[in-house]
């Protein structure tokens, strides 16, 4: 693998081979850990010792149950509780309304919160990532994806950075640190990291500026409603203090301490006309439909297994990056890495074809061969059928018709999913 040495140089020390042969092969299928949706009394969220990390600084999860019920069912990624699929008290349908006409709320207390600080904040976090996080003003955020050896991905999340020497890193994937942070730590000592309490929401929906409005403090308004995408600012709340608001591309973020996010939900959960708590069962249907970029989701639709130029995702390895980092030398030599397999899209040919599992093979309609498989699963009210995400060979082009076991049949398909303009009622 790549190794980085006491002087913040990358040594090549792995053999660069294919790495896929000539079938996918998905972890996903293999680990019964890695994507699992348990009951709320599923043995191992009581069990002692404990078989889950579950954390929600904030108290989300239970604040938003005692108004709507309890959770239908939890979310398992990575070993993680990351969040719940949905609540007994309010649909699929009154949350996908919330989405198109109104606005959704996503408790995100189950990701990986860490901070990295020091004169060398800035080198670790370049060690890590292809991203060239040095560019970043203070307030300025990006989606960085942190790379292995073979340059796939280890994990990714949202950086932030809070202070000339300060970044706030909220993890998604299987929430734990990038795998080698400590090596580069180690490489640049005048930094440091720590797993934060922090906790956030993000808000979606055509009106979820004004609901975020709706938290903050009167004089915060201007300059909130002025924020570009991937710009942040600690502005005021209405009940005193101060947390961060961050603008990505398709919503907006609340990142603050215990207290504060335990407060806004308190909030929200009380002025249902303005606020509706979403579960990731919708979110998976938001993704899928997702027109704005691909809307991946670490470790499911991306992990070790996927390089970052077959995945679409080359617009995250920043140009003119000569500093050494994680990865560098298999991005920088796609021959040897690129081109086992794509990431695309596959519709269902018929509205009755039930919902696939994630990690589910497929197989080519010509050949009775695996030819990919499936990494996140939903139904589309816009298509009126089901539809994913999945891992496909290179064998299956866009537009070929691929199966399951079951017989039924499916079009793989280029992404970002193309489909109608028309949001359905409610009731569709």
């Amino acid at each position: 693998m790549n190794e980085m040495t006491k002087d913040g140089q990358v040594a090549e020390q792995w053999d660069r081979t294919v790495r896929h042969g000539g079938r996918l092969h998905s972890p996903l299928a293999t680990d019964g850990w890695a994507w699992r949706l348990i009951p709320p009394d599923h043995p191992a969220l009581q069990g002692r010792p404990s078989a889950l990390r579950m954390n929600d600084p904030g108290e989300a999860l239970e604040i938003i149950s005692e108004q709507y019920g309890q959770p239908e069912y939890y979310c398992v990624l990575g070993g993680n509780v990351a969040s719940v699929s949905g609540w007994t008290g309010i649909s699929f349908d009154e949350q996908y309304q919330a989405l198109a006409r109104g606005t959704g709320a996503f408790p995100c207390g189950g990701m990986y919160y860490c901070s990295v600080r020091g004169p060398d904040a800035v080198r670790v976090l370049g060690a890590l990532t292809p991203r060239r996080v040095d560019l970043l003003d203070v307030g300025q955020a990006a989606f960085a994806v942190f790379t292995t050896p073979e340059g796939t991905v280890d994990t990714e999340g949202v950086v932030l950075r809070d202070g000339e020497d300060s970044f706030q890193i909220s993890l998604g994937g299987d929430t734990r640190p990038p795998r080698w942070l400590h090596d580069a730590l180690d490489s640049y000592p005048r930094a440091w990291a720590e797993e934060t309490d922090l906790s956030s929401f993000n808000l979606k929906g055509p009106h979820r500026d004004q609901a975020m409005l709706r938290l903050l403090a009167d004089d915060a308004a201007a300059q909130v409603l002025q924020l570009p995408p991937f710009h942040g600012a600690r502005v005021g709340i209405r009940w005193g203090g101060e947390a961060w608001v961050l603008r990505t591309v398709i919503g907006i973020e609340m990142w603050g301490g215990p207290d504060v996010i335990r407060e806004a939900w308190k909030r929200m959960v009380a002025d249902p006309r303005t606020f509706t708590p979403c579960g990731w069962e919708v979110l998976a249907t938001y993704r899928l439909e997702c027109r704005e970029f691909r809307f991946y989701l670490c470790p499911l639709d991306i992990h070790r297994g996927t390089y970052l130029l077959d995945a679409g995702l080359g617009h995250v390895v920043s140009r003119g990056k000569r500093e050494p980092y994680v990865g560098r030398g298999a991005l920088e030599n796609p021959e040897y890495f690129s081109g086992q397999m794509w990431v695309g899209g596959l519709t269902a040919l018929s509205p009755g074809a039930p919902r696939r599992a994630v990690g589910e093979m497929l197989t080519s309609e010509a050949r009775d061969i695996p030819s990919g498989y499936v990494t996140s699963a939903a139904y589309s009210p816009r298509a009126g059928r089901e539809i994913c995400f999945a891992h496909l060979s290179n064998r299956v082009a866009p537009g070929s018709t691929v199966g399951f076991g079951d017989g039924s049949t499916w079009r793989a398909v280029s992404l970002p999913l193309q489909l109608p303009n028309v949001v359905p009622g409610r009731g569709y």
